[in-house]
C-alpha cells in the first residue's frame, strides 16, 4: 500500500466534522489512551475507561480486587486527570466489573449448579467438612493472575498472615 494513501484518524475526522468537533473527538482519543499513564502501568494492564459522562470516568477492571486497588489510588487518578485534561471538568471515578468474556479474569456470570444427591434429589445442606473456610494462603494460590496473586501474597504476609488459622 502507498503510504500517501494512509491517514490518521484525527486527519480523516478534521475532514468529515467541524474543527469544534474534531478537536473534541482528538481530546476524547487522547484521554482514553492516556489511561495508562494516569492509572500506572499494572493497574492498566487490568482495566480501561469506557465512558465519560457528566464529569464522571467509569472504568471497567477484570476483577474486583483490581477495583479495590483502583480506588485505593483514585485520588491521585482522578489528580493526573484533571491536571492533563481540565476541559473535560472530570469531578469523579466510578469502577465496574468487566463483564467482556475476552478479558482475562473476567468474572463469570454463570450461576453454579444445584447439589444433588446419590437419589438425584437436592442437597439442601452443605455436610460440615465442605463449610470449612479455607486459609489465606490456599485462596490466594487458587488465584490465576500472576501478579494480582503476588499483590495479595504481598498484603497477607504485611497483615501477619491474618485469617490464615
Amino acid at each position: 500500500m502507498d503510504d500517501s494513501r494512509v491517514r490518521k484518524a484525527s486527519d480523516l475526522l478534521g475532514a468529515l466534522l467541524s474543527p469544534e468537533a474534531a478537536a473534541k473527538a482528538d481530546t476524547w482519543s487522547k484521554f482514553f489512551s492516556f489511561w495508562n499513564r494516569a492509572a500506572g502501568e499494572n493497574l492498566a494492564a487490568h482495566s480501561r475507561p469506557v465512558d465519560l459522562r457528566n464529569g464522571i470516568v467509569f472504568v471497567e477492571a477484570t476483577h474486583p480486587g483490581w477495583i479495590q486497588l483502583l480506588q485505593m489510588r483514585q485520588t491521585q487518578i482522578l489528580a493526573t486527570i484533571r491536571r492533563s485534561f481540565p476541559d473535560l471538568e472530570v469531578s469523579g471515578i466510578a469502577f465496574r466489573l468487566a463483564k467482556d468474556p475476552s478479558l482475562p479474569g473476567t468474572a463469570k456470570m454463570a450461576r453454579p449448579p444445584e447439589p444433588i444427591g446419590a437419589e438425584g434429589q437436592r442437597i439442601d445442606a452443605v455436610p460440615e467438612a465442605a463449610s470449612e473456610t479455607p486459609s489465606v494462603s490456599e485462596t490466594i494460590g487458587k488465584v490465576e493472575d500472576e501478579s494480582f496473586r503476588s499483590i495479595l501474597s504481598s498484603l497477607a504476609e504485611t497483615l501477619g498472615g491474618a485469617g490464615d488459622e
